[in-house]
């Protein structure tokens, strides 16, 4: 994973798919090295925001397991997500991205969408 502290600007369109925010912040890990990418923030059918120590580079690819509550049990889905913005958060020292998902499996894809219902 390439990492930069260059931050880049968030897209000004408007987001089409409903966001939830996730409670608690889980840690999202890197699903091959199991480093820490981040703490997720909110979550869509087909994104999500985090923030993390530094700024992830536009462009990025990133195989991630993510621990989520559906229907009241712990689950953890494994997307693959491409980072399409990240912005400083506000001089703390961290940094807002917002990713894409590109690659999920159906059985997780379910998982995600009854997550965004709820």
């Amino acid at each position: 994973m390439t990492m930069s502290n260059t931050a880049k600007s968030a897209p000004s369109e408007q987001r089409r798919k409903r966001r939830v925010t996730i409670p608690d912040h889980p840690q999202i890990l890197d699903a091959h090295s199991g480093e820490v990418l981040g703490e997720l923030v909110n979550l869509s059918v087909d994104g999500l925001m985090a923030v993390s120590p530094v700024s992830i580079v536009c462009g990025t690819l990133c195989q991630m397991r993510i621990p989520l509550i559906c229907n009241g049990e712990n689950v953890e889905i494994k997307v693959g997500a491409e980072s399409l913005w990240s912005e400083d958060a506000n001089d703390s020292g961290s940094h807002w991205t917002g990713f894409q998902i590109i690659d999920i499996s159906p059985e997780h894809q379910a998982i995600l969408n009854a997550v965004v219902k709820d």
